[in-house]
């Protein structure tokens, strides 16, 4: 029985074409994904890279989400939808992060399925203070994380 939601690592995902990528799950498009074409509609897409993304930042120590923690806000996310996907179809979903900045951290997104790149995305994560407005400087474990386990690389540090 294939086990959804449980972490990927580099060798599974290697398996299916995301070489250098470290972070991802298995799972399967629900009816309730489908669109009126009878295949996932565009937005699931980005929820797909929202959930993903939630689970990222707590594993990797950007935030607990408790209440001293940052928010962590999106300030830009794109998609790329190359391939449709239909019900019950298995997929991988995968996040990853390309630069680190004090506050700031560009993130990288791939879903697969049956051997194909169905989409891609990017995004751009904000750490802010828990007034919503004050940048808040990421911690060393998070940075250090990003780099280590995805090879992102570093800017805008002094």
């Amino acid at each position: 029985m294939t086990r959804f939601l449980a972490p990927l690592d580099h060798h599974n995902l290697s398996d299916v074409g995301l070489d250098g990528w470290t972070y991802g799950y298995r799972d399967r498009v629900r009816f309730y994904e489908l669109d009126a074409l009878n295949h996932v509609n565009n937005v699931v897409f980005l929820k797909w890279f929202e959930t993903i993304r939630v689970t990222y930042v707590q594993d990797y120590g950007f935030s607990s989400y408790g209440e001293d923690d940052p928010q962590l806000v999106v300030r830009r996310v794109t998609a790329d939808f190359l391939a449709p996907m239909h019900q019950n179809q298995d997929y991988i979903v995968a996040a990853r992060t390309t630069v680190v900045k004090p506050s700031s951290f560009f993130m990288e997104y791939a879903v697969v399925a049956d051997d194909n790149i169905c989409a891609t995305g990017e995004a751009v994560g904000i750490s802010l203070e828990q007034d919503g407005k004050t940048r808040r400087e990421h911690n060393l474990i998070a940075i250090n994380n990003v780099i280590q386990r995805d090879g992102a690389k570093k800017s805008g540090f002094v």
